[in-house]
């Protein structure tokens, strides 16, 4: 990868930013670090979770999937918490979690209605976003339901995009092409206990809660690593 250029919080030119988070745990491990120094610059985030998140132990029979989605968001409220963006505005859109609606269909028109009249009463100067090719479907449908929100909004929102899976499962035709977008960094070394603790607010994610199916996911302390290091990085769209 590129080296990012490193930028300052304070130069960020917005007010209002929404974080599009595809499940709960996107928020804290791809962008939780640059929300804090934002909202304690006196910025308004508000946090968008596309999906339910409730497909990660789909054998589970104590955890069934709305049990587990209600599970999410409290995990969801508490990371924010310890993020201290407790008072920060959120919404839940309760797509379903590896089952998003498809482009174009009557659910997915009704998905990115909602998603427009969130853009007109909140007014984001910025929105992040996950990146456009990050190789989980979730986060590309949501990309997209986002960006067509955007473009129905008929405003010029800037954007920046935050990579998940991109380094661990990526593609070569996955990454941005140097005339498509730039890296950008933020130094997030002085907040690497803050996300941690925000990822472990995850505990679906990231411990032994749900028991009982063998095969459920859980993150590895290999991805929470490599995503709560020094820098956030991410991928700024030249046209963005």
């Amino acid at each position: 990868m590129t080296m990012p250029r490193l930028l300052d919080p304070r130069d960020i030119d917005a007010r209002r930013i929404l974080v599009i988070a595809p499940h709960p745990d996107d928020e804290s491990l791809g962008c939780g670090g640059l929300m804090v120094m934002l909202a304690a610059g006196g910025r308004q985030i508000h946090t968008l979770f596309v999906t339910d998140g409730g497909a990660s132990h789909p054998a589970s029979k104590s955890w069934p999937r709305q049990r587990l989605a209600s599970q999410r968001e409290s995990e969801a409220a508490e990371a924010l918490a310890r993020l201290g963006l407790g008072n920060q505005p959120r919404s839940f859109l309760r797509l379903r979690d590896a089952d998003m609606p498809q482009p174009g269909s009557a659910e997915w028109t009704a998905a990115r209605d909602r998603v427009e009249q969130l853009l007109a009463g909140f007014r984001p100067d910025l929105v992040l976003l996950p990146w456009r090719r990050d190789p989980h479907r979730d986060h590309r449908d949501s990309w997209r339901l986002s960006t067509e929100a955007i473009a129905a909004s008929g405003r010029a929102i800037a954007t920046m995009e935050y990579a998940i899976w991109l380094d661990e499962f990526g593609q070569l035709g996955d990454r941005p092409a140097p005339d498509e977008a730039e890296f950008v960094a933020f130094d997030v070394s002085h907040l690497r206990v803050a996300k941690r603790q925000a990822v472990a607010a995850h505990l679906s994610q990231t411990t032994a809660l749900i028991d009982d199916d063998p095969d459920g996911f859980l993150l590895g302390e290999e991805t929470i690593a490599r995503l709560t290091g020094p820098l956030e990085i991410y991928v700024r769209p030249w046209d963005g």
